[in-house]
């Protein structure tokens, strides 16, 4: 009687043992790898390069638009000038601003005709006392021939209206003001233009505005000089 108790405990033991082995054996293996949420070396590294591209572009636009409005100062600075050079019949001083290369071109509208006239600095310095006349081109409605001397057409087509308190003063604009084309952009694409433009008088209907762009383009020194006077007005 007592080995049949004994080896029904000893028979019970044996089977719980065997279940616990059972469930050790069905559970997952432990890993020592640990999942991590942290970016690895080469994402780091992709991270670090992306910030300085970025940084090296928001730089390079920060220098050109500084370089832009440094640029933009120094012509409207030298076009003042200039106007006072024109209000004055100054030669020597209109001389001093025009690309020693291309010389100045005038052009009595806005669209500039490809043979507009064009004159060297030497030329420009006695610009209003020469007497020769030249052809600067053509009267828009009639079609009769714009010839007179320098100064003439200076007091006609270059320093017309008192642009010196003109009541819009535009850098590059782009749309014409008249019925003609504009296309200064397409001749001088480098340039910067400054528009000066007097508006109409009522007694008038506003027809009578006048406009002048001074034209500027760099020269090998990097410097702006004018390079052509461009003329607007109302046309037919």
């Amino acid at each position: 009687m007592k080995t049949s108790f004994f080896a029904t405990v000893f028979l019970a033991a044996f089977l719980v043992s065997g279940c616990q082995g059972d469930a050790a054996e069905n559970e997952p293996a432990e890993t020592n790898q640990e999942t991590t949420d942290e970016p690895t070396e080469t994402e780091m590294n992709s991270e670090t390069e992306a910030n300085r591209v970025e940084e090296e572009q928001e730089a390079s636009e920060k220098l050109d638009e500084e370089n832009a409005q440094t640029d933009e100062q120094a012509v409207k600075e030298k076009a003042e000038t200039i106007l006072t050079a024109l209000k004055e019949q100054d030669g020597e001083e209109l001389a001093s601003h025009v690309h020693n290369e291309k010389g100045l071109l005038f052009s009595p509208y806005v669209y500039v005709e490809t043979d507009a006239i064009t004159l060297k600095q030497d030329q420009l310095r006695t610009l209003f006392e020469a007497e020769e006349t030249y052809t600067w081109g053509y009267q828009h409605g009639s079609g009769k021939p714009i010839e007179l001397t320098a100064r003439e057409y200076i007091e006609k087509y270059g320093y017309d209206a008192a642009y010196e308190s003109a009541d819009e003063v535009v850098m590059n604009p782009t749309e014409p003001r008249g019925n003609t084309k504009r296309n200064v952009k397409e001749i001088f694409p480098d340039a910067e233009v400054v528009e000066y433009y007097v508006k109409g008088t009522e007694e008038n209907g506003n027809m009578d505005w006048k406009a002048l762009n001074l034209v500027f383009e760099k020269n090998e020194a990097g410097e702006w000089e004018l390079v052509a006077l461009v003329h607007d007005q109302w046309t037919i």
